[in-house]
């Protein structure tokens, strides 16, 4: 198995993210229905949403955006693929070789996603598509997994870790518990609700990259 952490420079609102400088989109799924547009679910923190809408309600490959959610700070939000989105969405190239995009953080350097990959073969699928399509690819890091060999917490992005580590030196982990979760959150400077996000999507990476 090969797992890459690569910076994509994907024109899915690729202008956007250039406006909001400072601004970071977290990918949560992208997902295509019978007879429907391919959609993307994305969370946006911070407290400039107005300036979010207006980048986003101007992006040429995305419609019809959404808010699909809040949470305090927080807002998912929900866009559909236009045809000239559709034409370079990269769920379509992952599924077929076998791929797992299993983070993406988009800022106005473009995409930072970590990937696996069940053989360098289908990596360089994903490479080959983003080329013939103008898309830059930048590797950050790679390295490979033998199956059967334990996990190094590599699948851990830093605010993860860091939450993780946190959780532990003060107690949240404890029976009883030595502080609760809202008391977690002032020590990282977050809200609640994106503390419990951090922690859950943490725990999830950790048993995935161990068991």
């Amino acid at each position: 198995m090969l797992i890459t952490d690569l910076t994509i420079a994907h024109p899915i609102l690729g202008a956007s993210l250039h406006r909001l400088s400072g601004i970071e989109l977290e990918w949560q799924e992208t997902y295509t229905q019978q007879d429907r547009p391919t959609q993307m679910l994305f969370w946006v923190e911070g407290d400039s949403f107005d300036a979010v809408e207006s980048a986003i309600a101007e992006a040429t490959m995305v419609e019809n955006p959404t808010v699909f959610a809040q949470l305090d700070d927080r807002r998912l939000y929900r866009v559909d693929f236009n045809d000239e989105g559709s034409s370079v969405n990269l769920m379509g190239e992952f599924m077929q070789v076998g791929a797992v995009l299993e983070a993406a953080r988009g800022d106005d350097e473009g995409w930072h996603c970590r990937i696996r990959f069940p053989a360098r073969e289908a990596y360089h699928h994903v490479y080959d598509f983003c080329t013939s399509h103008d898309i830059t690819v930048h590797i950050d890091r790679v390295w490979e997994r033998r199956a059967g060999e334990p996990g190094d917490g590599l699948a851990l992005t830093d605010a993860q870790r860091e939450t993780l580590i946190a959780a532990v030196e003060s107690g949240y982990l404890d029976i009883p518990r030595g502080c609760s979760l809202e008391e977690l959150g002032e020590q990282l400077g977050i809200s609640r609700s994106a503390t419990s996000e951090r922690f859950r999507r943490g725990v999830k990476n950790l048993v995935l990259e161990s068991l």
